[in-house]
């Protein structure tokens, strides 16, 4: 599935979120998206409370403080994951959670599509291709389970490797503008992209039989966050 988190964040940095977990929906070699349960909600509010995600994450380019994370994640992320749309993103090997990611904004139409949202919270997971394998699990649930006919992100122009994963995957620009952000209007220039479901299965018929890194994990080199869309919580 782009402000600060937490009640105790001293203390919530320092434990290893490894969660009892929610149901499996899908697995890939490197990670697996699980439901959402309530023990998810202090690493997500550390998620959120930190500086650097929310730079490449939130619109407003400001973490989130505890009353915002917490009501974030039981009024939009719980209520999500009950209706299969939001996932917590699990370390295969331990089953550490290390981070989350939804479909939202669903439009209804003859064409169908959602917005796709992802942060991968622990940081030492970043570069270990676990974003790549977790976005190509989820746009696999959105056109097999869901039928969406497209999946569509916004990720911001300054967090150029993450374009770069959403491209491996098969995601194309489809456009961008400019918000200005704060009382000093800066100028945050967001992309946008887009995978279609046709364009998805026929690139997944066309790649070789290359190992995971290659071919189905990708190694991303940042945190893989897409801009948090139309919620600005």
């Amino acid at each position: 599935m782009n402000g600060s988190t937490f009640a105790d964040v001293a203390s919530a940095a320092t434990e290893v979120p490894v969660s009892d977990g929610g149901e499996i929906v899908r697995e890939g070699s490197l990670v697996q998206l699980r439901s959402h349960v309530v023990a998810n909600r202090p690493a997500f509010q550390r998620w959120y409370a930190d500086e650097e995600i929310a730079r490449l994450l939130r619109h407003d380019q400001r973490p989130l403080n505890a009353i915002q994370s917490r009501s974030y994640f039981d009024t939009i992320i719980m209520p999500l994951s009950a209706r299969g749309m939001c996932f917590a993103i699990h370390e295969a090997a331990t089953d550490r959670l290390i981070g989350t990611t939804a479909l939202t904004d669903v439009r209804d139409s003859d064409y169908r599509s959602a917005l796709f949202r992802i942060v991968i919270g622990e940081k030492d997971c970043w570069g270990r291709g676990y974003g790549t394998e977790a976005t190509r699990l989820v746009v696999e649930e959105a056109f097999r389970r869901h039928g969406l006919d497209e999946v569509r992100l916004e990720v911001f122009r300054h967090n150029a490797r993450a374009i770069a994963t959403y491209r491996r995957v098969g995601f194309r620009e489809t456009g961008s503008h400019v918000e200005f952000v704060g009382r000093d209007r800066f100028e945050l220039h967001v992309t946008e992209m887009a995978l279609d479901r046709d364009d998805y299965f026929t690139r997944q018929q066309e790649l070789p039989d290359l190992p995971p890194d290659e071919s189905s994990t990708g190694k991303d080199q940042v945190s893989p966050a897409t801009a948090e869309g139309t919620h600005r919580a």
